[in-house]
């Protein structure tokens, strides 16, 4: 059950880092410091969205609108973030 628990923790700290590669790209396309239309980032945006839409859109719905920033990577990042901390505190002890 602890192994379970420790590849649970590495899989959702790896999908931090790929909400915060997400947010960081869609940044640098809103603020036009990168072209949307070139190869690299058009496949790095669908690869990176189709990865993080299943989570992002429910959230999406749930959020209010802040006048075109999209916090719901945020709120993913923080829940995932309590998530990890409930098991590593909580649950891991646990079972010793």
């Amino acid at each position: 059950m602890r192994t379970l628990l420790h590849f649970a923790d590495v899989a959702l700290a790896i999908y931090t880092w790929l909400l915060l590669a997400w947010m960081a790209l869609y940044w640098l396309i809103g603020f036009n410091r990168i072209d949307p239309r070139g190869r690299v980032v058009s496949a790095v945006s669908a690869g990176l969205s189709k990865v993080t839409g299943p989570v992002l859109r429910p959230l999406r719905r749930g959020l209010p609108s802040l006048g075109g920033v999209d916090i719901s990577p945020l709120v993913a990042i923080v829940l995932i973030a309590a998530v990890r901390y409930v098991v590593a505190l909580y649950i891991l002890p646990r079972l010793a």
